[in-house]
This record gives structure tokens, sequence and C-alpha cells, in this order.
């Protein structure tokens, strides 16, 4: 009787607390806290799944290395990854040199006295002309109408129209003349200048007076080069972006001497003649200064424009 007395009291206390808890909880206000809406980046990583962080690290890796980015890429989608090539391009169209230059004989052009050096360069030459036939030989196997006077006259023609191509900077014209080591020669350091070029007249007819050929890579894939000599009336002048002269002059014509070697791929089913290079003696006159515009810094910050020999 006293346990149940007891269970009763008990009973009677835990009814009298759920009513006080009850009357205390109609009081409460729920008050919103302040948060923020940017929350820092470190509090912002520390919520990331472990996954999440991983997949910014790669991120950032990528970022600083693409070429990752791609072989990764690249093996995930079952794709051998291509090795990286650094050789430069090959082209086979044309050699890279002059080999065995034509030496011209000192004072070639001039009415001048035959020195010792000039007498030993022409016996040279006259020794030179039995290898020379040798190479035109060879030449004939390939264009069986080949001849040293007619192709001086093509070459002239060749060289005209290269020439005037390169006035225009018409580049397919001249790339169909010129090789691809003589183009860059030809047309380096007049991207923003103005050329004015005429061929006149011949002084004296052109002539070839030397004929080389050689093997490259393999025995018969052959090439030739033939040099011309052409003794000539020219104009030039070149003005620079601003359009002053930098050289030479339209109206005043100059007699000019040039040796131009003309290459072909003789084997190639599709060759043909073309400019490969200039050849310049060491005897040779000093070239003309070129006349160039500097801006000068004058007083008061005013700039003047001055001219100077270079």
């Amino acid at each position: 009787m006293s346990m149940s007395s007891r269970t009763l009291k008990f009973m009677f206390a835990l009814m009298q607390v759920q009513q006080v808890a009850c009357l205390s909880s109609c009081w409460l206000i729920p008050v919103r806290h302040r948060t923020r809406i940017n929350p820092p980046k470190a509090t912002k990583k520390g919520r990331l799944l472990l996954k999440d962080q991983e997949r910014l690290k790669l991120k950032e890796e990528y970022k600083q290395d693409p070429q990752k980015m791609l072989i990764e890429t690249l093996k995930k989608s079952g794709i051998k990854p291509c090795p990286s090539f650094t050789e430069r391009a090959v082209t086979i169209t044309c050699t890279g040199e002059i080999f065995e230059p034509y030496v011209p004989p000192e004072g070639d052009g001039k009415a001048m006295s035959l020195t010792p050096e000039g007498a030993k360069q022409r016996l040279e030459r006259v020794k030179n002309i039995g290898v020379t036939q040798l190479n035109q030989r060879k030449i004939r196997q390939f264009e069986p109408e080949f001849t040293a006077s007619e192709f001086a006259w093509k070459a002239q023609k060749i060289f005209i129209d290269a020439h005037n191509a390169l006035q225009d900077f018409d580049k397919n014209i001249l790339h169909q003349l010129a090789t691809e080591k003589a183009y860059p020669e030809m047309t380096k350091g007049f991207r923003f200048k103005t050329i004015r070029w005429k061929f006149l007249e011949s002084i004296e007819k052109p002539r070839v007076v030397h004929i080389r050929t050689t093997d490259m890579i393999n025995k018969g894939n052959l090439y030739g080069q033939v040099t011309v000599r052409f003794h000539s009336k020219q104009t030039l002048a070149i003005y620079d972006r601003f359009g002053r002269i930098m050289l030479g002059s339209e109206d005043i014509p100059k007699d000019v001497l040039d040796y131009v070697v003309f290459e072909k791929h003789l084997s190639g089913l599709y060759g043909s003649w073309r400019i490969h290079g200039k050849i310049i003696p060491d005897w040779a006159s000093s070239l003309e200064p070129v006349i160039q515009t500097m801006i000068m810094q004058g007083q008061g910050g005013e700039t003047d424009i001055a001219v100077e020999d270079r």
C-alpha cells in the first residue's frame, strides 16, 4: 500500500513539472541569429567534402599546367597521348645553301688594269669550265632543251618579275619565283617600307658563268644551281613608313653588277627555276649609308624629327 502511494506521488510531481514546462515554453520568443551571406574562403573550404577539395586542388594544377589537363583527359577517354615534337620543319624543294659558290674575278665590269689577284681568279675560272660543262650535261638528262645562252635570258625575266613582285609585296608570285631560302632574305626589313625599283636596260647581255649539281638525302635526288651574271642599269628608291627617302633615288639610274644563283629540284616533278641567292664579292664597293628618321626629345617636352645617317 505504501508503494502505491509513493507511485501516485511521483506521477503527480511529474505532471506538475510538465505543466510548468508547457507554460514556460509559451513565453519563449524565437530569434534568428546573424549569419554571413558570403562565408570566408577558409570556412567555405572546411564545409566541403574530401572529394570536392581534391577536385579544386586538381583544378588549380590544371590552371598552372594546361598540358597536364590535356594528357589526363586523353587517358580517361582511352586515347594514347602523342609525344610532343620539337624538330624544325624540313623542306626538300630546295637546298639550304649555295654549294661551291662562284668567285667573281676582281674588277669584273670595270675598265681597269688586271691585278695579280684578278689574273689568278680568271685562270681559276678557265679551269672550272670543264666542271661547268659536266654539270650542264647532268641538267640535260632532266631538261634536254637546256642551253646556257637561252637560260640566261629566261633567268633575267625571272629576276625582273621577282623584284617587281617584291616592290608590290605580292607573296604568291614571290613564292613562285624565289626559293624558301631566298624568300626571307629578300623580304627581311621591308614590312613597313616602300620600294620603287625599275630595270632600265642591259649594259651587257646576261650570261651563265657557273653551273653545279648535287644530290641531297639520297643518290638521284638531284638539285641544280646556275649562276647568272647581270650587268644592267637600274633605279632603286626605298622609303620609310613616314614616306621619307632612305636609300637611292627614282630619277638617278646606276650601273649594277649582279651574280644571281638560280636553283631547281631537277628530279622533282613540279620543280622550276627560282632565285636562290646572290653572290657579293669581297672586292665590291661598300653600300650607301641608309638615311634613317629619328625622333629626338626637344626642349619644353616637344618632339622634333631629325634625319640621321646610319
